[in-house]
């Protein structure tokens, strides 16, 4: 009897193993384009391609990671995660396989910053992280990208910028977008290593002053975007270093007074915003310097 019962249990076991192997669900994947795109309970697991097409669109397929090594040599130029997705789980492995990538959409995410994150990402150019509630930029976030030359960081929640948060950025970087986050305080020489920096977006804050130094090193910026923060006064030195800036955007803030000689070192502006402010009278000099602004 024990024999016959031994034997019975062992059936049910083999039996109940089996099914449960059955059930084990495969991985959805679908014709995306060119590409073979298989993912799994919200995690993309593998990417594969049948031919070459430079855009690769991965929207609306619920993800929230990416597995590391799911590209498999994709020559993709543009990859788009941007839309239906709520992607949090990414590691430098997740975006290997991507030797050409130029350009990287992750808006609408919840894409956590961390060291050398894009590392493997050697010839991208324009990297967008809008909306992502992001709001802190670790140091070496954007280490290993030689190749950036737009950087989109608006609209998440981002408190301050700090002396490291642009460590090991390309020097190349053409355009950086901070608008719409929550940032009150930019440490000096936060962006000094950005010496080819054209445009920089800041506008849109909580800044209520700026040290000087904050745009040490940004002597090829054009355009600087300073507008809709709560800035009470400006200063003859923040501005030293901004010996090419044509473009400067200080509208809507809270400025109440200039001192005579604040915009004599931008020899080179064409264009200053200052209303909507609380300014009440304009002295003599206030605009000293500036042959050149239309």
């Amino acid at each position: 009897m024990s024999r016959f019962l031994l034997f019975f249990s062992q059936v049910v076991i083999l039996f109940l193993s089996a099914r449960a192997s059955s059930e084990v669900k495969k991985p959805t994947c679908r014709d995306n384009d060119g590409y073979n795109v298989c993912h799994y309970k919200g995690g993309l697991v593998e990417v594969t391609q049948s031919r070459f097409e430079d855009r690769l669109d991965l929207s609306d397929l619920d993800l929230l990671a990416i597995r590391e090594d799911a590209f498999k040599n994709v020559s993709a130029t543009h990859l788009y995660l941007n839309q239906g997705n709520r992607i949090s789980v990414l590691k430098r492995e997740s975006f290997r396989g991507l030797p050409n990538l130029e350009r990287l959409h992750l808006d609408g995410n919840v894409v956590p910053l961390s060291g050398h994150l894009f590392a493997e990402l050697g010839h991208l150019q324009s990297l967008s992280l809008i909306f992502n509630k992001i709001d802190s930029i670790p140091k070496d976030s954007f280490a290993g990208l030689s190749s950036l030359m737009w950087l989109y960081l608006g609209h998440n929640d981002i408190e301050a910028i700090e002396a490291e948060s642009f460590s090991n950025v390309n020097p190349g970087l053409l355009y950086l977008w901070l608008n719409s986050n929550k940032i009150s305080r930019v440490a000096p020489g936060s962006f000094a290593g950005l010496t080819e920096l054209s445009r920089l977006h800041l506008d849109y804050n909580r800044l209520e002053e700026l040290p000087s130094g904050a745009f040490r090193g940004l002597n090829k910026l054009e355009d600087l975007y300073l507008n809709d923060n709560r800035i009470t006064s400006v200063s003859r030195s923040l501005f030293r270093d901004l010996v090419s800036l044509k473009r400067l955007y200080l509208q809507q803030n809270e400025i109440s007074a200039l001192e005579p000689g604040t915009f004599r070192e931008l020899s080179q502006l064409e264009l200053l915003r200052l209303d909507g402010n609380k300014l009440s009278h304009i002295v003599v000099g206030t605009f000293a310097g500036l042959s050149n602004l239309e």
